[in-house]
């Protein structure tokens, strides 16, 4: 099984939240080591930090989490752990998402033009597609951030499909494959997995215990309904084709 035998899993994650004290992830720089062992540990090796952005919090501007990335990627070489890191944001869309992140307000993913949104759990299609359409109308690519949170996707899941055809990108979390969120959500992403309309599995890491950076667990069922080559690029060369960009 080349790349994928067992205990020699590589992958890239192009969604946590292990920067320390920036947002509700890791909460100091103790934590965040505690994550980047687990995730070197099972087999993470690429990482797009991705902490929020929220229109009217304070929110850690594009040079903070520059100089976070430095002095984290220096405390792993004290460490020895491997793990490349790139900056990113997760942005929870708002009138003028579009327009603040051309005016480089935020990041989008390691500079280039993928762009990692999100939304309220019970947000209405009709506004997740009008954000699709504002992004994609700056030059952005949307990455939809853990689609399946959202009910009205659940209910609709050629709503997806929709959304892939207007030109976004769909990112699911790793523990959701793995059953977290319960069958019904597991059942919505198998059926996203079999029409290959999955971009990304990303952790969507925010703690060092019960919200680990780990994709392992997923990789069962990944293995039950995917075939290498897909597996591969959704948890590996499609986020890697972003931070080697």
């Amino acid at each position: 099984m080349g790349l994928f035998k067992k205990n020699n899993d590589r992958f890239a994650d192009m969604h946590n939240h292990i920067l320390p004290g920036i947002d509700d992830g890791s909460r100091d720089v103790a934590m965040t080591m505690a994550m980047l062992r687990i995730a070197q540990k099972s087999g993470i090796t690429d990482m797009i930090v991705t902490p929020h952005y929220k229109n009217g919090r304070h929110n850690a501007g594009v040079g903070t989490i520059d100089r976070l990335i430095n002095e984290i990627t220096a405390e792993m070489e004290r460490e020895g752990l491997n793990i490349r890191l790139c900056p990113g944001n997760e942005i929870f869309y708002y009138d003028g998402a579009a327009e603040d992140l051309v005016a480089g307000k935020m990041n989008s993913l390691n500079g280039t033009d993928r762009v990692l949104i999100e939304f309220q759990p019970g947000e209405q299609y009709v506004y997740i597609r009008n954000a699709v359409d504002s992004i994609l109308g700056v030059g952005y690519v949307p990455v939809v951030a853990h689609i399946e949170r959202y009910t009205c996707m659940i209910d609709n899941p050629q709503q997806a499909e929709e959304l892939k055809m207007m030109g976004a990108e769909i990112q699911v979390n790793a523990s959701s494959v793995a059953g977290s969120l319960g069958p019904k959500v597991k059942k919505f992403i198998i059926g996203l997995l079999q029409e290959e309309y999955i971009d990304y599995v990303g952790t969507d890491a925010h703690d060092d215990k019960k919200r680990i950076p780990d994709m392992r667990k997923c990789m069962a069922v990944l293995r039950k309904v995917c075939d290498e080559d897909y597996i591969r690029m959704i948890t590996c060369d499609n986020a890697l084709s972003i931070i080697e960009a």
